[in-house]
Order: structure tokens, then sequence, then C-alpha cells
């Protein structure tokens, strides 16, 4: 290391001096490298020794490596066939050189905590008429173009970074032009390039010696997703707050990114982290109007809203919406809407709606709808409605629930599932629920048709009758809940609490109602058919008051007709059963 270092500093004199004498107009050593890992691994770089495959799949040397080296990788699915048969010599060397011979060379290998990522990079860059401006304090500004090398034509937007401080982020012009203004550089600066479909190089410049550098290190990391949908430069609200060149640099990029204690932004453009803010994590982030960050491991508020190109881990406010394309853990608040792309684990609060594709465990709570994808162990709270187009945990809403499988309760004006064993509403259709179909008539003379549809334990109760001899009220609507007790092959034993509407020859509403708790036993006359006899207590209102009278009576059977009476009585009738 003393050697090492003493030539460094020797070489930085050297070139310095060339500088003043103009023999060069770059003023600093250029090293260009093509990578096929370029964020400092260790596991890519680390020595392996490994035995001589015949015959063997790729899948199985992937397993050889896991077991010996611990290595896992990531990829895209369509981008490997596992079952490929491969013949491999003994080998012993790096890791990543390993790889290529495994794979090929048009293969780029990156490193994250505990997967190697794989990607496709066929083709290569390199950097040409490299040239730097050190005449500013504390600044330098560095210019080149890009290339193909097979081809030797300008690479247009390629996504040059640099990758010592993260302040400064440039795409290639149409002839593979850039440049980048740097602040307070360190004495060595590394240039980054990456491009989709291009493997990574990165350029090691050293600076003159009069440049002053802050001496900070920035810890790196890497999101990776297998589902290109559920990545915000391909969603709809993605596309709507971000502009064509940062989602062409997302691309570029991929999952990296660095961690940063905060950021302040106006708009997305306008950032401290300038063009380069959709690949920072931060600790803080304040949004005055808006901010695009590659995500928060901590706090965000923002004015009107805030867009996270992968995960938010904390908490996040925004005036009109947020919007995420990685996880979010922690709670979340907006004045409209909230917008995850992958995972929920926490609290999602929005005046309007609430988008996320799983809820792992947590709650979506919103004036408008919530939807989701699945909601196994999570809950949905709407004013409206809610949607789960998978498991949900529980779903309440004021309108409509939609699931295809509840684990909890469903409590809405509509429930609908394809498995639900606990709806309460006004009406449920669960597909693997129960129906059945009933006539009867009860006590005081009311024949009605009736509709019971529900889950395996509750359902809904909806009838529609007349009246044979009642002078005041002619027709009449009810709408309960009842619950199975018993559903054995010849007896059933449900219970049910409803309540009816009345209405007169001319359809007009009558106040007097009457509510009903009743048991209701039945016997299975055929695979279809069961008759039932179900004894009741009722309180109705009376339908024909008489002044002077008391304003309450209890009776065994029937109800007075001039006053308020809790009573007894029943109701007998046929049932079809439509499913069970």
């Amino acid at each position: 290391m003393p050697r090492y270092s003493s030539f460094i500093r020797n070489f930085k004199i050297i070139i310095y001096i060339i500088r003043k004498a103009k023999l060069f107009g770059i003023g600093a050593l250029m090293v260009c490298l093509s990578c096929s890992a370029v964020y400092g691994q260790s596991k890519l770089s680390g020595n392996i020794q490994l035995p001589k495959f015949e015959g063997a799949t790729v899948r199985e040397v992937f397993d050889v490596l896991k077991q010996k080296q611990a290595v896992l990788f990531s990829y895209n699915s369509n981008l490997l066939d596992l079952d490929k048969e491969v013949n491999i010599d003994s080998y012993q060397g790096l890791l990543t050189h390993y790889l290529e011979r495994l794979l090929g060379e048009k293969y780029s290998f990156k490193e994250t905590n505990s997967h190697i990522i794989i990607t496709y990079a066929p083709q290569r860059m390199d950097v040409s008429a490299i040239d730097m401006d050190t005449t500013k304090n504390n600044r330098a500004v560095i210019s080149g173009y890009v290339k193909d090398i097979r081809t030797n034509k300008p690479v247009s937007l390629v996504t040059v970074y640099d990758r010592t401080t993260f302040q400064a982020s440039a795409l290639t012009s149409k002839k593979g032009y850039f440049e980048l203004d740097i602040k307070n550089p360190n004495n060595t600066v590394v240039i980054a390039l990456s491009k989709e479909y291009y493997r990574d190089t990165m350029l090691m410049l050293l600076l003159p010696l009069e440049i002053s550098h802050t001496g900070k290190e920035h810890k790196t990391g890497y999101y990776h997703t297998s589902d290109s949908s559920k990545m915000i430069s391909n969603s709809v609200f993605g596309r709507f707050f971000t502009s064509s060149g940062q989602r062409i640099q997302n691309i570029n990029l991929g999952g990296f990114f660095v961690y940063s204690p905060f950021q302040i932004s106006m708009t997305p453009g306008l950032s401290t982290h300038a063009f380069f803010n959709s690949q920072v994590v931060n600790k803080f982030s304040l949004n005055i109007i808006g901010g695009y960050t590659a995500g928060v491991a901590g706090t965000e508020l923002g004015g009107i809203f805030n867009v996270n190109q992968f995960s938010m881990h904390g908490v996040q406010f925004a005036g009109v919406s947020n919007v995420v394309g990685g996880d979010v853990k922690g709670f979340q608040a907006a004045g409209v809407g909230n917008v995850g792309l992958n995972k929920l684990s926490g609290v999602q609060v929005a005046g309007a709606w609430n988008s996320i594709d799983t809820v792992v465990w947590g709650l979506q709570v919103a004036g408008g709808i919530n939807m989701a994808n699945s909601a196994t162990h999570g809950a949905q709270l709407a004013g409206g409605m809610n949607i789960s187009r998978g498991e949900v945990g529980s779903q309440l809403a004021g309108g409509i629930n939609i699931a295809k499988k509840v684990r909890g309760v469903q409590l809405s004006v509509i429930n609908i599932a394809d498995s639900s064993d606990y709806p309460i509403g006004v009406f449920n259709w669960i597909r693997k629920g129960s129906r059945q179909l009933s006539l009867g008539i009860d006590e005081s003379s009311f024949i009605a048709a009736s509709l019971r549809s529900g889950g395996r334990v509750m359902y809904s109760v909806l009838a529609a009758g007349i009246y044979l001899n009642d002078e005041n009220v002619k027709y009449g609507i009810e709408a309960g809940v009842g619950a199975h007790l018993v559903r054995g092959k010849r007896f059933a034993l449900s219970t049910e609490l409803v309540h009816r509407t009345h209405f007169d020859k001319d359809l007009k509403y009558n106040e007097a109602n009457r509510s009903s708790f009743r048991i209701v036993p039945a016997v299975n006359l055929g695979r279809y058919i069961q008759v039932y006899a179900a004894p009741s207590l009722t309180y109705a209102e009376t339908v024909h008051p008489e002044p002077r009278t008391r304003a309450l009576a209890w009776r065994f059977w029937g109800a007075d007709r001039a006053r308020n009476t809790f009573h007894g009585g029943g109701t007998v009738g046929v049932q079809f059963l439509l499913s069970r």
C-alpha cells in the first residue's frame, strides 16, 4: 500500500505539470473500464473453485454455486433457459469470469447484498475526446462523447453520472455528447455510463491537486423487480409525473440507487440532487410542489405530490397524491390518492382512493375506493367501494365490496365474492356460497317470496309480499341478515333478524313497520327442497292507533292493532335450494 500511494501521488504531480504546460487538454488520467459489475462487489470479485461439469444444466450449476458459495441469482424468467445443458471445465478464479464462461459475454452481472442480478447486455460502449475544465473554484466540468465500440457510431440517451458524489447526471445527445458539472469533487472522480442492452462502463479521473473534496462516502443499493409492469416508468401515474428523460435514465440505471440524508425540491426537475434525484433514497425529503426520488427511508412531505421510483419506508404525506413504484412500509397519507405498485405493510389513508398490488398486512382507508390485487392479512375500509382481485382479510364499505376470497367479514350494502363466509349486507352474491328461494306465510297473513343469499355462515334476506286481509296496509318488503347454525343432510337450522317496511294499496309508505327475530328449523324433503316452520319474536308498530291506549303491549301471539306490540308469531313455508 505505501508503494502504491507513493506512485499515485507522484503520478498526480506529473499530470498536474503536464496540464500547466497545456500538453493535454484533459488535465487528468482517464481509465476506461468495461465492467460486468460497477458497484463494488465482494462475491463477484471473489475466488471460487468448481469441478468439471459435463451434460449438466445451468440450474444444476447454479445450485452448486448456491451451496458452496452462498450465491443467489435474480433475473427475468424469460432471460435464461435453466434446463440448457452445458459442458464446462473445472475452474479456479473470479466468480464473474466463471459466469461469463457459463452464460457467455452477452450478459452483465450486478451484485446486491443478497443476490447477483443477471441482465442481457450484448453491446459495448466507450468514451472518446474527454475534456475537463477545473478553472472554477471547487467545480469540475467534464464532457465527452460516447460511441459504440463495434460500429464506432455515437450512442444517444446514455445515462452519464458522477458515481463519486452522485450530484450530477446527464443523458447523451444524438451525437453522443455529454457534459457534467460536478460540485466539490474528490481528487479521484468516477464517471459511470449506463444504457439498456449495453455493458456498464466506468471512467476513473485523477483531478489536479488544487481541487478540494468533501470526503463523503455514499452507500449504494440495487432494487430488482421481475415484473416490469410494476415499475414507475411503465405506469400511467409514473408517466404523468415524470419526463421522458427521467424515464430513460431509470431504464438505463435499472434499480441502482444511492442513499442520501436529505433532499429539497421545488419540482422533479429542480432538486438538490438535480437530474440524479430519481436514483437517490433520502432519509428526509421535502417537495415544495412535487418531487421524484428513488425512495424514502424516513420522512417525505409533498405540497402536491411525491413520486418514488422504488420503495417508501417510513412516513409520507402529500397534499394531492403519493405514487410509489416499490413497497410501502409505514404510513402513507394523501389528500386525494395513494398509488403503490407492489406491497403494503402498514396503512394507506386517502381522501378519494388507495391502490396497491398486495397488502401484506395493514389497512387501506379511503373516502371513495380501495383497490388491491390481494390483501390476505389486511383490511379495506372505504366510504364507497372496496375491490380485491385476490384474497382479503376483511372489507367494510358504504356501498360495494368485491373480492375473490374473504377470510374475515364483508360489511356493505352489496357484497360480491367468490368465497366469503361472513358477508353482511342488503344483498350478497357469493359464487361458492348458499342461495335459497322460499315462499311462506306468517301469523299476520303476510305471504311473501324470499331470497336468502350469502356464504357458508352469514347470509342476507330479501323478501316482498302482500297482506291477504289488512285494510290499512297492503304490501311489504323485508331485508335482514341470517346465520346458518346447522347444515345437515336431513335437517338445517338458521336464525334471522329482519325488518319489514309497509305500503298501502296505492304503494304509499306507511310508518307502521315491524322487526322480527326468528329461528328457522328446516327439514330436507330432497336434494333441492326444504319445508320449515319458524317461530319468531316481533316488535310491531300499530297500523290503526286508538286514543287513550297504552303505548306498548305484550302478547303471546299476534299483534295488537291499536298499540305497539311485542308478540310471538311464526312463519311456515317451502324453500328451494338453488345452491348449498
